[in-house]
């Protein structure tokens, strides 16, 4: 009777014992998921508004950096090679200023983004090419929008693509 007496105090033993390993293997869980949780938030708070930042910064940017935006925005030259020289120039500036906002920005739009700058860029040295040097600075710019007319500039893409990234994460 003794030994009967001691297996069922051990099998009592056993059943509370692991009752409380199973309750703290379930707080450690729960307290790990409320730690993870609370990282997530506090990464949320910090990172979001910089990602916001910097795709309303990379918008800002592109609109800049329209042919009729950047014309009106810079002033005349003495001839044509300085004004191309000071258009070109200024989209650089703009864009190395801000060259860190790819940190936040997704790679395949920062690509579209570096592929719209350059092909303004690209577009603004032939258009004087196609009128020559020796024109006016007036006649730059004439040709300059009607070059941006005429063809599709991924300009409006890459503003697609800011879009879409900044909607799929909010």
């Amino acid at each position: 009777m003794d030994i009967t007496i001691i297996l069922s105090f051990i099998s009592i033993l056993l059943v509370i014992t692991g009752g409380f390993a199973y309750m703290l293997n379930r707080f450690f869980q729960s307290e790990r998921e409320r730690r993870s949780f609370e990282l997530r938030l506090k990464y949320s708070e910090n990172v979001l508004p910089n990602k916001l930042q910097a795709y309303e910064r990379m918008t800002l940017f592109l609109e800049r950096i329209r042919p009729s935006s950047l014309i009106r925005r810079i002033p005349y030259a003495e001839d044509v090679k300085t004004y191309e020289y000071t258009l070109i120039d200024a989209i650089q500036t703009e864009f190395e200023h801000n060259l860190a906002q790819q940190v936040y920005i997704n790679p395949e739009t920062w690509s579209v983004i570096l592929s719209a700058k350059n092909a303004i860029q690209l577009l603004i040295k032939e258009s004087v090419g196609s009128i020559g040097e020796t024109a006016s600075v007036k006649e730059l710019q004439g040709e300059i929008i009607r070059q941006s007319m005429n063809n599709i500039l991924p300009l409006s893409t890459a503003l697609l693509y800011l879009q879409r990234d900044i909607q799929g994460r909010v």
